[in-house]
């Protein structure tokens, strides 16, 4: 089995450990994007349109988006 999967955030692939969190999907993307996230000025969806946490799950082939928030 692998150990490691590719996600995409905002169509950009990054590869991560199995197991590992949507926090660490944003952070190797950019760390800005993880502290955008955590100060609640961007959210994160996924391919549906559904918000994710910052602790949700990822498997290989997920693609998160990052949007602004909106009031």
């Amino acid at each position: 089995m692998n150990e490691q999967i590719t996600v995409f955030v905002d169509d950009k692939p990054v590869r991560l450990y199995r197991g590992m969190q949507v926090k660490h999907a944003l952070i190797a993307c950019s760390d800005s994007l993880y502290k955008a996230a955590g100060r609640g000025e961007i959210v994160v969806v996924d391919q549906h349109g559904f918000r994710l946490g910052l602790e949700g799950a990822l498997h290989e082939d997920s693609r998160i988006f990052t949007r602004p928030r909106t009031a």
